[in-house]
């Protein structure tokens, strides 16, 4: 019966992919590049920029497309089903001395030991702060709040991960142990067992003695690179321990007080923030000629001139609807799609925007309606499973949505889902505990999470998008979360080849008062604008919590534009 099962799961992800062909223009500070190699490392197929930088190369999705050029930093872009046109801006390689290299690692050790109460793929080492994001191997990080509460440790780790599991093994005097062994680590017939490091100091044993509560976060080292840092001794690998107990991230000046990302110093926001009224006067000129229309009819007219210029740019139609029911209601909105909808049925691109805008005009059946046909057109995107959970969640169907995730997770055990991405498992988890949690005949594992004042998700409609998002705490001071090609290498690859577009980013009551969250957008790589949904939770993992749901157009380049703005108090939120 298994067998069936996993046939039929299997089922779903055979894509019959076809080549399509890709072309975009490649440039640095403006000016066109010539003779830039581009080479598809999946087939061999490789070209070159003319003298406008242009290029044409043939790919099909999940290929590797690599663009290189003297004097420049490689760029690397994995192709989806959508891509067709890549814009890249290539920037020069700076070569940097010994010292400067050396300052720029201490300066990354100290924005680790900030970022590490925020960013749950941090962990603290004897050899000093590691993440995924900062290493060239597959890093495991698991956080604490994934625990079950009176789990066993080993048991607990296991079950988290892939790759993992719980055996025996003879210790120094004789008695058999449980431990935890790594895939793949060890010679063939004698498999090496995994060190322990706990708050920076060395086990060759297991620390069972640890309680599971206690765990502020475990990270998994291969035994090749954990032979590199702790010597023959980790062939077996290491497990990393992070306890509470512990001292991790950096603390306030003769104190063991965190170090208040919010309180930094040199962080105060004094650049422009395009305001709501300078958006406006950006915007395309046939958004800017609808919301003049004095009346349904004038507003027609004016959607009827412009649809014969923009009748490929399923953009165009997507902002009318938005604009048409904003303005005249439901029904004249609806004929919009209705007219227009066959133009961008296929494209999960547009069927996702059009969907952020459905639900956040708690439109949620309309909605569900899209996120089916994009999960049939993406059924190895990762986020697929979660739209569609979250989707049922909108319709009151708990179990539907439990379901979901349940076969996202029978999936990635199976091996479905190639390569692994600890910032979308830890969404996942916080996702189906957080909808366990609010139904009460689902939880029968007594699962307790971190009441928090206010949780912000975010997510993109094109995963090729770029932006930074700005978030100003109520002393006019600033963190940045800069989701670039340049700055965050690692994590795109990650979202493109696991196929997920979502961030989250939590509030406590630490600093009350009246928050706000600017963005700056820097294109997706073609000429057409990006729609980022915002989904804030107040008094998240509640009885009392609620949602409300924001859809933003980015389309303004380099410029730093406001979002919206939110309270933290102490209290807790009542909706309007």
């Amino acid at each position: 019966m298994r067998m069936f099962v996993v046939f039929g799961f299997l089922l779903i992800f055979v894509n019959h992919y076809g080549q399509q062909q890709i072309q975009g223009r490649i440039s640095t500070d403006g000016i066109s590049l010539s003779d830039v190699n581009v080479s598809n490392l999946s087939s061999g197929v490789n070209t070159f920029t003319n003298k406008n930088g242009q290029y044409v190369i043939i790919a099909k999705p999940k290929d590797e497309l690599k663009f290189t050029h003297i004097g420049m930093d490689t760029i690397l872009i994995l192709i989806e089903d959508v891509t067709s046109i890549l814009n890249l801006k290539m920037q020069p390689k700076v070569e940097e001395l010994d010292e400067i290299v050396l300052i720029e690692k201490i300066g990354k050790q100290k924005r680790l030991a900030i970022d590490y109460f925020t960013d749950p793929t941090i962990v603290n080492t004897s050899f000093g702060y590691i993440s995924p994001a900062t290493i060239a191997y597959h890093l495991k990080v698991i956080d604490g709040s994934e625990f079950m509460p009176g789990s066993d440790l080993l048991s607990a780790i296991a079950s988290r991960r892939s790759g993992i599991r719980v055996g025996t093994y003879l210790d120094r005097n004789g008695v058999s142990t449980r431990t935890l062994f790594l895939r793949g680590m060890g010679s063939v017939g004698q498999k090496s067992s995994a060190l322990f490091e706990v708050d920076g100091n060395i086990f060759i044993d297991p620390p069972v003695w640890i309680d599971i509560s206690i765990v502020q976060r475990v990270a998994i080292i291969p035994g090749l690179q954990a032979v590199w840092r702790y010597g023959p001794i980790a062939n077996g690998g290491v497990v990393i321990i992070n306890t509470k107990n512990g001292v991790h991230g950096l603390r306030e000046e003769n104190s063991l007080k965190r170090y208040d990302q919010a309180r930094l110093r040199n962080n105060y926001v004094n650049e422009k923030i395009l305001s709501n009224i300078e958006k406006e006067e950006n915007l395309p000129t046939y958004m800017r000629s609808l919301n003049s229309s004095a009346n349904l009819k004038d507003a027609f007219n004016v959607y009827e001139e412009y649809s014969v210029l923009f009748s490929s740019s399923p953009h165009f139609y997507i902002d009318s609807y938005n604009l048409f029911y904003e303005k005249f209601g439901i029904n004249a909105a609806d004929n919009i799609i209705e007219s227009s909808f066959r133009r961008f049925k296929n494209n999960p691109v547009w069927l996702k925007a059009l969907a952020y805008y459905y639900e956040s005009q708690n439109r949620f059946e309309k909605a569900h309606e899209l996120y089916e046909k994009i999960f049939v057109l993406r059924p190895d995107y990762a986020q697929s499973y979660l739209d569609i959970s979250r989707s049922y969640r909108n319709l009151n169907n708990p179990e539907s949505s439990i379901s979901f995730l349940a076969r996202h997770k029978f999936l990635i055990e199976e091996g479905y889902f190639k390569g692994e991405s600890d910032d979308f498992e830890t969404l996942i988890k916080k996702e189906t505990d957080n909808l366990i949690l609010s139904n009460n005949f689902l939880n029968d594992k007594g699962i307790e999470s971190e009441v928090l004042n206010t949780r912000l998700v975010f997510e993109w409609s094109d995963s090729e998008a770029e932006f930074n998002l700005q978030f100003v705490n109520p002393n006019n001071q600033y963190f940045n979360w800069n989701h670039t090609l340049e700055n965050m290498p690692d994590r795109v690859r990650q979202e493109k080849k696991l196929g997920f577009s979502i961030t989250d980013f939590e509030v406590d009551e630490t600093l009350l008062g009246k928050w706000q969250v600017n963005a700056t957008y820097f294109g997706n790589k073609q000429l057409t604008p990006t729609y980022l949904k915002t989904t804030i939770y107040r008094n998240y993992n509640t009885v009392n919590q609620t949602k409300e749901i924001k859809v933003f157009r980015l389309d303004v380049n380099g410029a730093n534009q406001y979002l919206f703005g939110f309270n933290v108090t102490n209290e807790p939120y009542k909706s309007q």
